[in-house]
Order: structure tokens, then sequence, then C-alpha cells
């Protein structure tokens, strides 16, 4: 592209500054960043890596459960930091309104960016090159030769990196939140891995770069106190006894299973028996358990049958979600096979 066709498009763009996103302060010009110098383009069409990426797309979406699929459609449909409230008790942003004005402000600065990003790469959607993909929402007008990079996923990128150095606690959830919201636009396939990775890039840069602003900084102040007022800290996964509330889905009967980790050792009753084993915690919330001891006590009713499924279940976790008081344990396809709440003394 040519620097006359940045400028026009700068130009455009500022022109727009004084209309729609005049209501919101611009902290970043559109010139701020030059996307080529800032993410590398992407492949060709008919490229084998572009091919590569379609068929990735295909696969994804077969590989999902309907219930992921539902997610990446509820997700598409919500293109704001409100995506995040499944993830922070509390974080509703009608009751927030410093909070709110703060990523209005942030929503419109990353708009601006991004707008500049896609115009310049000016790539097509999965769906444009091959009919086969059927994104999950009906595309728009403006949807069209806008693929690079996901403007979803440098939105949940940019919030992220703010929202997790305004709520510290809740920093992993936060930033892994962003990247299964950013997943989501290829099981939609509304984009290519490539795009989805470009939105991590620029939703970060972006990010970081308002955080060190200091005309965002009366806002940002404003917001850690609103949040540090309304937002409980997070229940820790460690020396927390927590209490079986599902099984692969199933509501948990009869007597509950529990669990404790407390460094390297998981604990607890299957519902029966008293069991104790090695729990391995890594980056990334990964998480796996090994083989089990426990007593042997005979187990009445069906709490047997409870027992040996909440057991196999442990040995399937690569994986947690903790969300306040409750613990999701996942396998390998992010599927939930255990679902604890903490114990209330």
């Amino acid at each position: 592209m040519t620097r006359l066709r940045i400028a026009l498009l700068i130009t455009a763009l500022a022109c727009l500054s004084s209309t729609s996103w005049a209501k919101q302060p611009l902290i970043l010009p559109p010139d701020a960043f030059n996307p080529a110098q800032i993410l590398p383009a992407p492949p060709a069409d008919d490229s084998a890596e572009a091919q590569a990426e379609r068929a990735y797309i295909k696969a994804a979406y077969t590989d999902a459960t309907p219930e992921q699929r539902a997610k990446a459609q509820r997700d598409a449909a919500n293109e704001s930091v409100r995506l995040f409230a499944d993830t922070i008790p509390g974080f509703n942003l009608d009751q927030l309104p410093a909070t709110k004005a703060l990523f209005k402000t942030i929503r419109t600065n990353e708009e601006a960016q991004t707008g500049v990003f896609k115009r310049y790469f000016h790539r097509q959607r999965p769906y444009q090159v091959d009919s086969s993909i059927t994104p999950c929402l009906p595309p728009k007008n403006f949807d069209i030769n806008a693929s690079d990079p996901s403007g979803h996923t440098t939105m949940a990128f940019s919030s992220a990196v703010i929202l997790a150095d305004l709520l510290p606690a809740y920093a992993e959830a936060i930033m892994t939140r962003a990247e299964h919201y950013g997943r989501h636009r290829i099981v939609c396939g509304a984009h290519h891995p490539f795009d989805v990775r470009s939105g991590q890039v620029l939703g970060t840069l972006i990010g970081v770069t308002l955080l060190k602003s200091p005309a965002l900084k009366p806002q940002l102040g404003a917001a850690r106190a609103e949040l540090t007022n309304k937002i409980t800290a997070p229940t820790k996964l460690q020396k927390t006894e927590w209490v079986a509330t599902r099984i692969n889905g199933d509501a948990v009967k009869g007597n509950a299973p529990t669990l404790t980790i407390e460094q390297d050792r998981a604990y607890g009753s299957s519902g029966c028996n008293r069991y104790t084993g090695k729990a391995i915690l890594g980056d990334n919330n990964s998480l796996q358990f090994g083989p089990a001891a426990s007593t042997r006590m005979a187990c009445p009713g069906d709490t047997d049958h409870q027992e040996m499924r909440y057991f196999n279940a442990l040995e399937r976790v690569t994986s947690y979600h903790l969300n306040q008081n409750n613990l999701i344990l996942l396998d390998k396809d992010f599927n939930k096979v255990v679902e604890y709440r903490a114990k209330r003394d």
C-alpha cells in the first residue's frame, strides 16, 4: 500500500472521529501505529497457508461441541467488555458508571485503530473465499474484506489488558477468557487463525499504550476505585474445600464429593471414601491429578457409581477455571468434567 493511500485512510478516519466518535475522547490518533511496522501481511487467499487456515476453520467447527458453538455465537453478538461478566462476579457495567465510561473511551480508541489496520490489509473473510464456510451470524456490509485483524479479538485483548491491570487478582481468568473469545471467531467461521493472532497483538498494543497515557489516568483512577469497592477478591484455588455440584454435566446426588488442593497434594471425599493423590499445577491454569489412593468402605445405594464417575472424571482433567466461589475442571477439549462450589463455614 502506498503512503498516499495510508494518508487518505488516516484523513478519512480523522473526519469520522469528529462525528461518530465525537462523544468519546480519541486519545490515540488514527496514525498512532503504522500497520506495516506492527503486523505481518496475511497470506494470499490462494496460498497453501491460507488453504490450510480454511481447513483449520472447518475442523474447529466440526470438533466444537454444541455448547461451544452456542457460546461462539453468543460471543459474536457481544462485541463489548461485557464479555467478562461471566468471569468476574459482580462485573455489571450498568452498576459501575466510572468503569463503563472508561471502557467506552477504550472502545472508541480501539475501533479507530482497528479500522486503520483492517483497511490497510483488506483481507477477505473465510466465507468470501470458501462458500462452504458459513459464519455463525449473517455478515454485514462493512464485514466484507475486513478479516485481518479480528476486530472482536482486538477489542477483547485491549479491554483485557486494562481490566487485568485494574483487577490483578482476576488477571489470569481475564486473559484466558479473552483468548477463548478470540478462538470463537474461528469456530464462528468469521476469521482465519492468522487474523485472530493479529487481533491479539494489536489489542495488547492498544491496551498497553492506553494504560501509559496521561490522558486516561483520571478515568483509570475512578474505575480502579469503583472496582476495588464493588468487586470482591476471588476465592483461592488452594486450601479451599470445594464441594462438587456436577459431574460430566449431571447434578450430584446424595453425599457430594469434595476436593482440597495444597501445593502438590489433592485430597477429599468421594462422597463415600476418603482419597488422596497428587495435583500437578502448571502454567495457563493447567491441572492434572495423579492416581488416587482411597479407603475401601462399602458405599450405599448409587454412591459407588457416583464415586467411580467422579474418579474417572478427575483422570481426564487438564485445566481449571476459577470464578469467585466456583471451580470448574476441564478436559483437553475444554469440556466441563467436574464443577464445584466453595464450602461455606
